[in-house]
C-alpha cells in the first residue's frame, strides 16, 4: 500500500516538544498544506501526518525540510515513520486507543473520523488513503466494543476529578472551562453526573456554550472578558484549540490557591502563569496503575487488529487485481 505516516506523540517527546511540532505541523499541513492527498491528525497526545502517493520518501523528506524551518532542536529521532502495511497497524493500533496515553479512550475514534472528514472536504483523497481511514476507524470500533466494553477503562474525567479533589479537600469551587472542546464537554458532563451542577464556560463562539447550556444548565464568561476575569477562578480547565496561549501571567496575581488544567497541545495556558499548573501529561501519570489492569486486553486487542489488517490487505489487493485484470 502506498501509504505513509511521521509523527510525534506523548510516548517520544513532552509536552513542550510536542506543542512546537503540532505549531509547525497545523501551520504547513492543515487548510493549504503543500503535501497534497494527506490526512493531518493533531491531538494532545499526538501529531500525525498521513500521506500517498508515487514516491513516498521524497513526501516524508519533504515534511521534515518543512518542519525544520520552524523547529530549531533536533527532533527526528523523536518522531517516528512508518510504511505500507506498518502505517496501516499504526493507524489501526490510534483508532483504537492502544496508542493513547490513556488506554482505550474513546476521543480519538472521533478525532480521527474528524480530521479524515475535514481532509476529505478540502482536497481530493486517494483511494487508498479513503480505504486505510475507513477500515482503521472500523477496525477501531471493533475492537473497542469487543475488548474494551463494560470494563473499567481508565479515563481523563476521573483523573481530572481526583485530582481536584487532592487540592481542594475542603471541597470543589465553580470550574471555569476554556472552550468547548470534545474533552471538555465530556469532563463537564462526568463532573455534572458527580453533583457539580455549577460550571462557567468561555468560548470564542457563545452558540457553541448555549448548545450544552440546557443540559448542563452552566453560566457563560463572555471571550473578550476572558484575560480579565479569568483569575477570579479557583479551579480553570482549559481545552481550546489555539496557536498561542489563552492565559498568560499576570504582574498583579498572587499566586493563590488555584488549580489550573490544561488539556490541550499546543497548550493553553502559560507555564509562567501563577498558581498550580497540571497539564495532560501530568494527568497521564495519575492514570498508569489502572492501565496494567488491561494488560490482558490490551495483547488480545492488538492481535485482532493485525489480523483485521492483514485480512484488509488481502482485500484490497484482490479488488486491485480484479480491476487490472477488467482492464
Amino acid at each position: 500500500m502506498t501509504i505513509g505516516v511521521f509523527g510525534i506523540n506523548h510516548k517520544q517527546a513532552d509536552v513542550t516538544l510536542r506543542e512546537k511540532l503540532s505549531n509547525a505541523f497545523q501551520r504547513h499541513f492543515s487548510i493549504n498544506s503543500p503535501i497534497r492527498n494527506s490526512v493531518l491528525i493533531a491531538t494532545c497526545n499526538r501529531v500525525e501526518l498521513y500521506f500517498s502517493g508515487d514516491d513516498l520518501a521524497e513526501i516524508h523528506q519533504s515534511i521534515i525540510a518543512l518542519l525544520r524551518q520552524e523547529v530549531s532542536e533536533e527532533f527526528e529521532q523523536k518522531c517516528y515513520s512508518f510504511f505500507g502495511k506498518d502505517c496501516f497497524w499504526h493507524l489501526a493500533k490510534v483508532t483504537a486507543g492502544l496508542d493513547s496515553a490513556i488506554v482505550a479512550e474513546t476521543e480519538i475514534q472521533g478525532q480521527v473520523k474528524a480530521a479524515y472528514e475535514q481532509a476529505k472536504n478540502i482536497q481530493s483523497l486517494s483511494s487508498v488513503l479513503h480505504y486505510l481511514f475507513q477500515r482503521a476507524l472500523h477496525i477501531g470500533k471493533t475492537t473497542r466494543t469487543r475488548y474494551f466494553q463494560g470494563k473499567n477503562v481508565p479515563d481523563l474525567e476521573h483523573a481530572v476529578l481526583h485530582r481536584a479533589h487532592e487540592f481542594f479537600p475542603n471541597g470543589l469551587p465553580v470550574p471555569l472551562f476554556i472552550g468547548v472542546s470534545e474533552i471538555n464537554v465530556k469532563i463537564a458532563r462526568f463532573l455534572y453526573r458527580r453533583g457539580i451542577s455549577e460550571m462557567v464556560f468561555c468560548n470564542r463562539t457563545e452558540s457553541r456554550i448555549q448548545e450544552i447550556g440546557n443540559e448542563l444548565h452552566v453560566k457563560t464568561l463572555p471571550w473578550r472578558a476572558l484575560e480579565e476575569k479569568w483569575d477570579q477562578f479557583q479551579w480553570v480547565i482549559a481545552g481550546a484549540k489555539s496557536l498561542q496561549y489563552l492565559i498568560q501571567p499576570k504582574a498583579h496575581t498572587k499566586d493563590a490557591k488555584r488549580l489550573l488544567i490544561d488539556l490541550a497541545v499546543p497548550r493553553n495556558i502559560h507555564p509562567k502563569v501563577a498558581g498550580t499548573l497540571c497539564n495532560i501529561d501530568d494527568l497521564h501519570q495519575l492514570l498508569v496503575e489502572r492501565k496494567t489492569a488491561l494488560v490482558e486486553a490490551v495483547h488480545n486487542a492488538e492481535k485482532f487488529i493485525s489480523l483485521q489488517v492483514a485480512l484488509s490487505e488481502r482485500k484490497a489487493l484482490g479488488a486491485h487485481c480484479a480491476a487490472y485484470a477488467a482492464m
